[in-house]
């Protein structure tokens, strides 16, 4: 999959029902992790030094480093050892993919079905708070990182000079609403910052070969077409965008283009009388709950789609295995997530007998 920027829905609060779904996902809740020491204000145990959970540095990285941002820039005088980390899955997937283990997250990545547990629990401090609420600055200074990781996370220079005023801070060079950078540039610019830029270009090469294997193993749909949407609180949203970083997946995995994915570009609704438009060879469709994937089910428009009749119709709801595939999708690729995701709807793909 070529380098992309990850098109997020236009949304910039996820929807309520939404919420709760990737609240049941992620297992979040008001009690720790075996390992941590956050409570719910952040104020957690004295920092510890640093320990085995940060490998040998590749030389590579020369210290004074600059790390310019979007909304200003701040000088990391030497090697990281304790890093904080916050924000959508990737920012600490990457860490995860370098064995590098962070001072400070939040509890919202726990549970994730891709997330090595032994690892995360091993983590020194890991926060009752959530991406949804307010950045917890006390909390982190505690951790007292020498590297704060936030890249997709600030929404204000406020929050961007609060964070500096604490220790350096990784985020994005530029800020385009509505869109995220690739998941290799947050994998590069981590593994930069903590001196293991082999390590992260390679993290980065073994995603992509599982994608490939996927690719392999299953031939049958090569060359076919694919749309994937989710469904919230009664409205579909389109995921196959024109050149999202959903479609690039879907074809590194064998699917051509779908052509009816041009027309959710600027939009990203499929209105109930445009549910024809969900058309393809293969349909996967994400729902809150079994009874939204029940109701859509018997609409006749849905039914009277090609891939439902032909039973090449993938419906996946929140209690189901796998169903932390529509995250991966959404935001939360990354070289941990991807080979899990990519195996995960592979063997979707081989139950549909296409």
């Amino acid at each position: 999959m070529k380098a992309s920027v990850l098109h997020r829905n236009r949304h910039v609060a996820l929807p309520a029902l939404l919420i709760a779904l990737l609240m049941v996902l992620t297992a979040c809740s008001s009690t720790p992790e075996p390992g941590s020491s956050a409570s719910g204000s952040g104020s957690g145990d004295a920092a510890k030094p640093a320990s085995s959970g940060v490998p040998a540095g590749e030389g590579s990285t020369t210290y004074p480093l600059t790390l310019k941002t979007w909304a200003g820039s701040s000088e990391l005088k030497k090697r990281p050892e304790r890093v904080a980390v916050f924000g959508f899955s990737p920012n600490l997937d990457a860490l995860e993919a370098l064995n590098f283990k962070p001072v400070y997250t939040i509890t919202e990545e726990v549970k994730y079905p891709w997330r090595d547990q032994a690892w995360m629990k091993s983590i020194e401090t890991v926060d009752t708070r959530t991406r949804r609420d307010p950045i917890n600055f006390e909390g982190i200074k505690a951790a007292k990182p020498d590297l704060i990781i936030a890249p997709n996370a600030l929404q204000s220079a406020d929050e961007y000079k609060r964070l500096a005023s604490i220790a350096p801070v990784l985020d994005n060079p530029t800020q385009v609403p509505g869109e995220d950078i690739d998941w290799r540039e947050t994998q590069r610019m981590i593994g930069k910052a903590v001196d293991l830029p082999k390590a992260a270009n390679a993290a980065i090469t073994k995603a992509d070969k599982a994608t490939a294997d996927v690719a392999k193993k299953h031939p049958e749909v090569k060359g076919k077409t694919i749309t994937i949407a989710t469904e919230y609180t009664g409205q579909i949203e389109y995921y196959t965008i024109a050149g999202s970083t959903t479609e690039e997946l879907m074809v590194d995995m064998g699917f051509k283009p779908n052509p009816l994915a041009k027309e959710f570009v600027k939009d990203d609704t499929v209105s109930n009388e445009n549910v024809g438009k969900l058309d393809g060879d293969v349909l996967m469709m994400f729902y809150v709950d079994p009874a939204a994937k029940a109701k859509r089910d018997k609409t006749p428009l849905f039914k009277a789609l090609d891939p439902v009749k032909e039973k090449h119709y993938i419906g996946r709801t929140s209690e189901q295995p796998g169903a932390e595939v529509t995250w991966v999708l959404r935001r939360g690729a990354s070289a941990t997530s991807l080979p899990w995701a990519t195996k995960t709807m592979g063997d979707w793909f081989g139950d549909l007998k296409l």
